[in-house]
């Protein structure tokens, strides 16, 4: 569990920033790899990061997301 405290508006940019995710530009968007320095590939052993707000599976990318403060994201390693 970690609390991020930024002023970043944007949640990927808030994890990148405190280096807590890494990944590839996509035509999607960021593809996260490496959480807290784990890294999950699901070209290669069809595990990936999944992020959730507030319980709920996210429809958007971490770098599309945007944070105001107080909200809890989940991130979970899936397969």
């Amino acid at each position: 569990t970690f609390t991020v405290k930024t002023d970043k508006q944007i949640l990927g940019d808030a994890l990148l920033d405190n280096g807590l995710i890494a990944g590839e530009e996509s035509t999607y968007g960021l593809y996260v790899k490496e959480v807290n320095g784990m890294t999950a590939d699901y070209d290669t052993d069809g595990l990936y990061w999944a992020f959730y707000q507030g319980g709920a599976y996210m429809l958007t990318g971490v770098d599309s997301t945007p944070i105001s403060g107080g909200e809890t994201f989940e991130i979970r390693l899936e397969k």
